[in-house]
């Protein structure tokens, strides 16, 4: 975890991950906040662990999506705006901060950037395909992290896997009414059944669970999504009409706390696989030598399976960040882990290769 020396050095830092994330405004903004003591302190009541400025971010996007009208909405491609970011987007923002001050600090104090990409079931998908077929037994899976459980869902959606160009190397149940399109890049396919790997069980842990019935709670998972990426507002659209009709289970509370008593609701038929994915930044030294010691000693009796897209790895383009999938199993007390591909943390694009 990076420490900052003070919010000047952390804003500097975001406005430069807003850059490589594709969000100019965002950068304009935080270069401006690096700058502002006052805009600083609007994130001071947020809760532990909480990264101030995607809470900043969100909770201004938030209010602009619940109707409030300000010309700021004209820098927020997502709301229809279509103007640059410039030096007048900052000032605006700061006068919308300071007209909402109120308004913005209840919601930073009481919300998380519990933030729900469905693209990555693209990545997932292939994993818990192998688990499949390894285990011969249907899915009992639990996600660590789930936000609003969105990637609970990937057997309900379509996948279509692409070269650079788009044209397609690999395809399945693409008449489904959501379809996720990933880029494959390099040589490797990964080995997908005709039938999405079979689910018995699901459940999501979640210390401050979404529940995307809530129209409040779509509203904020929306406000979290940086607002250049319609990409990702509309797979995010998709992804929670499929949640309407499928409303995942989620228990809420600490995750890793949950995590044994979950492992042991499921029936011995069913393997049990444990998945995270960009989420363990957020846990502590303790708390992943938790996680692993659990599922060490879930193993003595079966063997439990672990999926992650996690970590960052080098990448040839100094402004993109790439993370590992791998796939852990535990079984007599031991783990063996395989390195499946190297991927966008937002599902994105893969190299295979396994």
């Amino acid at each position: 975890m990076v420490v900052f020396e003070t919010s000047a050095h952390y804003y500097r830092f975001f406005a430069n991950e807003s850059r490589r994330g594709g969000s100019p405004l965002y950068e304009k903004l935080s270069l401006g906040i690096a700058d502002n003591v006052a805009l600083q302190r609007l994130a001071a009541g947020r809760r532990k662990g909480q990264p101030a400025a995607n809470l900043v971010f969100g909770a201004v996007q938030y209010l602009l999506l619940g109707g409030v009208d300000h010309p700021l909405r004209e820098y927020y491609p997502s709301l229809g705006g279509t103007r640059p970011a410039d030096d007048r987007a900052f000032e605006l923002f700061a006068a919308f901060c300071g007209a909402h001050e109120a308004e913005l600090v209840d919601i930073i104090a009481k919300r998380a950037t519990n933030t729900n990409e469905a693209g990555r079931s693209a990545l997932l998908l292939p994993a818990f395909d192998l688990v499949a077929r390894e285990a011969a037994s249907p899915l009992g899976l639990v996600e660590i992290g789930s936000s609003a459980g969105l990637n609970l869902n990937f057997d309900s959606y379509g996948y279509r896997y692409t070269d650079g160009n788009g044209a397609p190397k690999l395809e399945r149940w693409t008449d489904a009414d959501f379809v996720l399109s990933c880029i494959l890049e390099g040589p490797g396919v990964p080995v997908l059944g005709m039938f999405p790997p079979p689910v018995s069980s699901r459940i999501g842990l979640e210390l401050y669970p979404t529940d995307v019935r809530d129209e409040n709670e779509r509203r904020w998972l929306k406000a979290l999504v940086w607002p250049e990426r319609i990409d990702r507002l509309t797979k995010l659209d998709g992804a929670l009409k499929v949640a309407a009709a499928h409303p995942p289970r989620i228990r809420g509370g600490d995750a890793v706390l949950n995590l044994a008593s979950a492992l042991a609701e499921i029936p011995p038929y069913q393997a049990r696989c444990v998945y995270h994915t960009i989420m363990g930044y957020q846990l502590s030294g303790d708390q992943h030598r938790r996680i692993n010691d659990i599922l060490l000693e879930a193993s003595k009796t079966a063997p439990v399976w672990r999926v992650t897209v996690e970590g960052e790895v080098a990448h040839p383009n100094p402004t993109e960040t790439f993370n590992p999938l791998k796939v852990s199993r535990y079984f007599n007390g031991e783990r063996r882990v395989k390195t499946l591909a190297i991927c966008d943390p937002h599902g994105l694009s893969m190299e295979w290769k396994s």
